[in-house]
């Protein structure tokens, strides 16, 4: 009588997967909003006459989260000039908050200060949420090796049913 291997139950390993997923993907989501909520109630702090250059690239500003942009100045002179609203634009990125400012005109200052206000992010109740919403970004790259590690597995215990339990030398009661 010839017995055979029963085909390995992967609905366990597929329901986790899939539960870890969702509860990372909760949690990440959880922490952002929570961190991003809190952003505005964080300190301003102003920081006067950043030197950047307006010429025909663009310049980020070096701290993040930026709030606005509130004048630029061109040095380039003896005497600091203000700068005209139009002649220069600034983009605040939705990522890093960092505010990359462009110059919208046809004239090049290499040597411009601009005068900004940003949040002060090292509050507590802001760190430790957008560290730990850093921290579970990079888990999707551990889910990645999760489910690679999984298929590898079922594909191993495949073989190893198909090929690993062959008899050991069985007799089958007859001799040549």
């Amino acid at each position: 009588m010839e017995y055979k291997n029963q085909a390995i139950d992967l609905t366990d390993l597929a329901l986790g997967i899939i539960v870890l997923g969702i509860v990372v993907t909760i949690g990440a989501t959880m922490l952002t909003t929570y961190k991003d909520a809190r952003l505005t109630d964080m300190s301003q702090v102003t920081v006067a006459n950043e030197t950047t250059f307006l010429n025909s690239t663009q310049d980020t500003l070096s701290t993040g989260w930026v709030k606005d942009v509130s004048a630029c100045w061109n040095t380039t002179a003896a005497a600091k000039v203000l700068l005209p609203a139009g002649n220069y634009t600034a983009t605040i990125s939705l990522v890093d908050g960092k505010a990359t400012v462009v110059n919208a005109t046809n004239l090049e200052y290499p040597d411009a200060t601009c005068t900004y206000t940003y949040y002060n992010t090292s509050r507590a109740d802001y760190a430790l949420a957008d560290d730990a919403a850093t921290g579970i970004a990079e888990y999707g790259n551990w889910f990645k090796i999760i489910v690679i590690v999984g298929v590898a597995a079922v594909v191993l215990s495949l073989i190893f049913m198909a090929f690993g339990n062959r008899g050991q030398g069985q007799s089958t009661g007859v001799s040549y």
